[in-house]
Parts: C-alpha cells; structure tokens; sequence
C-alpha cells in the first residue's frame, strides 16, 4: 500500500469509488479565538496490489499538536471488491476520506495529521498546518 494523495481540504467524499475534493492544500488555518473548530479533512487516494485490496486494511489518521500529543484519531478499515473492470495484475486506487472539522484545536501554533496504514511495508505521512489568530482587516 502507498500513499499517493494525501492532502487537507475544506471538504471531501467518495462516491462510487471516486474521490471528490473541494479546496485542497489548506497549510494554514485562521480562527478569530480558540479552542476553536478546526474545519478541515483529509483526503487520501491509496494505491494497493490487488491483494492487498481485496483483503481488509486499517488506515489510522491522527491530529497531533508539535510536540506529538494526539489531539484526535480516526481508524479506517479499506477494502475493495474487485470486478471484471480490472486487469489481472492492476494495482487498484482505494479513495479514504477522514473528517476532522469538529475537532478542537486548543491553541494557535503548528499541527500536523499523521497517516500511518497498517499494511506491511506501508510508509506514514504527515501534513503539517498551523493554526493562528485571523488577522485584523
């Protein structure tokens, strides 16, 4: 399994097995106060064998201040039925969605979104914001 989208963004779904994304690349996150929401989620496309697929995945995605302390986590299970659209050998794109919007952030400062797959040989990411106090107009 390997990662090749990972990005945080307003918003994000799958539907049959595409991945919509509105307004992605978010690095920066502005609140007028906190602890406030921090409004964003997280959108993966995960690229896997195709038994790796078709046997269940855990994908944990966890929200972390800049020490490291986990401030939330989500644990995903991904698995594909594959059918007669695929190729023998294919490697199969697995879209994952996380949503972080409700969570709390304590603080300004940096954060990041750890992604760890639990299949073996699978590589975590990090996706690195920061979180500041909206600046006057």
């Amino acid at each position: 399994m390997d990662i090749r989208v990972a990005t945080l963004c307003d918003f994000a779904q799958v539907r049959e097995g595409l991945l919509f994304v509105s307004s992605a690349g978010i690095t920066r996150v502005y609140r007028e106060s906190f602890p406030a929401p921090v409004g964003v989620m997280l959108a993966l496309v995960l690229e896997m064998s195709p038994v790796e697929a078709a046997e269940s995945s855990k994908i944990r995605v966890q929200v972390e201040d800049a020490d490291g302390q986990k401030l939330a986590e989500v644990v995903g299970e991904v698995q594909v039925k594959l059918g007669s659209g695929h190729d023998p050998g294919e490697m199969v794109n697995v879209p994952f969605v996380a949503d972080f919007r409700a969570m709390k952030l304590p603080a300004p400062g940096r954060y990041q979104v750890a992604i760890h797959p639990e299949a073996d040989g699978a590589n975590p990411v990090a996706l690195g914001f920061r979180a500041a106090i909206r600046p006057a107009p």
